[in-house]
C-alpha cells in the first residue's frame, strides 16, 4: 500500500489515476447483478422511465403522481444515461436497472476526486490522497454508488462548491496559494 501511495503522490495525473481505479475496485462489484435494493430507488428509475416514455422531461411523474420532491438534475442523468444506453444499441436498456445507476457511479468516483482536489487547500498531496481514499473506501459511499438515486450526486456537488470556496478563501493568502 505504501508503494502505492508513493506512486499517486509523484503527479497530480498519478493520484487522479489512482483514485479512480480505487474507485471503480470499490463501486463496480454488484453494479450490474444487485437488484434494486431501496423503495426510493426504484421510484427515481420508474419517474426516469416514464420521462423517456412520454418525452416530457419537465413534469416528472410517478405512475400517476407528480414527483417535485428530489432535484430534477438526478432525473435528467438517469434519463440521459438509459438514452445514450438505446442508442448504443444495448438490449432492454429501458427496464436495465443498472443503466439508472451510472449518475451515481459517476457521483461517487467524482466525489472521491474532488475529495483530493479539497483537501489539496489545506494539506499536502499526500494527506489529500489519503482523504479521498478514505472517503472511497467508506460504506456508505459504496452503497449510494449502486443506488439509483439521489445521494452521490449531490455529494458530488457538494464537494465541488466547498472545494471551489476553500480555493477562493484561501486566493488571497501568499502561504498557501499555489502551495499544493
Amino acid at each position: 500500500m505504501a508503494a502505492v501511495l508513493d506512486f499517486a503522490v509523484g503527479s497530480h495525473a498519478r493520484a487522479a489515476t489512482v483514485l479512480v481505479l480505487f474507485a471503480l475496485l470499490m463501486f463496480l462489484p454488484g453494479q450490474f447483478q444487485i437488484p434494486p435494493m431501496d423503495r426510493d430507488e426504484a421510484r427515481f428509475a420508474q419517474a426516469s422511465k416514464q420521462m423517456i416514455e412520454t418525452g416530457d422531461y419537465v413534469d416528472i411523474r410517478f405512475l400517476t403522481q407528480v414527483r417535485y420532491k428530489k432535484p430534477v438534475g438526478i432525473y435528467w442523468l438517469q434519463a440521459g444515461a438509459v438514452q445514450a444506453a438505446r442508442a448504443a444499441g444495448i438490449p432492454d436498456a429501458l427496464t436495465s436497472i443498472w443503466l439508472y445507476r451510472i449518475p451515481s457511479l459517476l457521483g461517487a468516483i467524482g466525489a472521491v476526486l474532488l475529495t483530493y482536489w479539497t483537501a489539496l487547500c489545506f494539506t499536502t498531496r499526500r494527506g489529500a490522497v489519503l482523504a479521498a481514499l478514505m472517503l472511497g473506501g467508506s460504506i456508505i459511499l459504496g452503497v449510494e454508488a449502486r443506488l439509483a438515486k439521489t445521494d452521490s450526486v449531490l455529494l458530488f456537488t457538494i464537494l465541488a462548491a466547498q472545494g471551489a470556496l476553500a480555493r477562493a478563501y484561501l486566493w488571497h493568502d501568499p502561504q498557501r496559494q499555489g502551495a499544493r
